[in-house]
């Protein structure tokens, strides 16, 4: 762990959900997209795979073109019908999308999963700070849901997700949407996060204090670029946040 000085001001901390909380990288990545790819065939019957792959990995980083980039978060329902009109040369009815929608965010859902210690730690946090969590992700009902059945809801003061917003991380309004919520300035609220552009820029651009999560690699992976912010800390462990934030009441970290 980084040997920084504690954060001895902070009144709320926000996670990233995805490779943060849980982890969501190449391994359930592959299985969202096989179990997505199954429930369109058995709409549409075969297609070819590696232009499926090609598609899903372009719609993963769409957001994010651009020069400059708008950092506008995608739609799940357009995404889907032009997925159908790649893979089938087709248009969609409303109805199956409305199915697919379903599918995807079924497949999501099943595939991530939050390991005991993380509903522990937040339970601890919480004691002392405001939670939030300010996820990318296109479906806010999703993470919604997969928070409520790992039971990691009742923890949160916040839930803000790029999909209700139309604006992915480092957009600065997903923070200040995020720290609205909370009714914190983001001097006084820690980031945590995995994603060195969205998490690490982002946050560091809107003035908050930020730690690093190492532990996963992100799928949408981003190279440091000259005159990058650094992070005030890097973990690859959420248990070392703890001694970053100083003692409890009680006098333990």
């Amino acid at each position: 762990m980084t040997k920084i000085p504690q954060f001895p001001n902070i009144k709320a901390i926000i996670f990233d959900y995805g490779n943060t909380l849980i982890a969501f990288g190449r391994a359930q990545v592959d299985e969202f997209d096989r179990r997505l790819g199954k429930a369109i065939e058995s709409h549409y019957g075969t297609f070819d795979r590696a232009r499926y792959t090609a598609h899903r990995n372009a719609d993963r980083m769409a957001p994010y073109a651009g020069d400059p980039p708008a950092y506008r978060e995608s739609d799940p329902v357009e995404m889907t019908a032009a997925l159908i009109r790649d893979l089938y040369v087709r248009e969609a009815r409303a109805d199956e999308l409305a199915a697919l929608l379903e599918a995807r965010r079924a497949a999501f859902i099943a595939v991530v999963e939050a390991e005991p210690a993380v509903a522990a730690l937040l339970a601890a946090l919480r004691k002392r700070f405001k939670l939030g969590l300010l996820s990318n992700y296109p479906d806010g009902l999703a993470i919604r849901k997969s928070m409520d059945r790992m039971r990691l809801t009742t923890h949160f003061d916040s839930v803000v997700v790029s999909g209700d917003l139309g604006l992915v991380k480092p957009h600065p309004d997903t923070f200040a949407a995020s720290l609205r919520e909370l009714g914190t300035s983001p001097e006084e609220t820690l980031f945590v996060g995995d994603n060195w552009l969205a998490d690490v820029q982002g946050a560091k651009r809107a003035g908050m204090p930020m730690v690093h999560f190492t532990r996963w690699a992100p799928p949408e992976h981003f190279e440091p670029q000259p005159g990058d912010a650094a992070p005030d800390a890097t973990i690859s462990r959420l248990e070392e946040l703890l001694p970053l934030l100083g003692p409890d009441e009680e006098g333990s970290a």
